[in-house]
């Protein structure tokens, strides 16, 4: 029986962090073009409907794929926090 290789897992998680921050920033630059656009249109940064829509289909998807709900509210709780921050600085 093959046993994993400790390094090689390590990298593999490595290589997926490195997708993570990556998306994030593209998510992120994505937010920048919105808060741009909102404050041209005068609209509030924060939109409760489509937040709690969001929550909602991320917390399915998370359930569909077996992953606690509990730590992707968190992570995207987080993700918004900075979204808003993000959207407010947005010139």
């Amino acid at each position: 029986m093959n046993t994993p290789d400790l390094n090689n897992l390590r990298k593999e998680i490595d290589k997926l962090d490195r997708i993570i921050i990556v998306t994030l920033k593209e998510r992120l630059s994505v937010v920048n073009e919105i808060g741009k656009l909102k404050k041209l249109q005068n609209l509030p940064f924060l939109n409760e409907n489509r937040w709690n829509e969001v929550v909602k289909t991320r917390l399915a998807l998370a359930r569909e794929l077996g992953v606690n709900g509990d730590f992707i509210k968190q992570i995207f709780d987080l993700i918004h926090t900075e979204a808003l921050r993000i959207e407010n600085d947005s010139k």
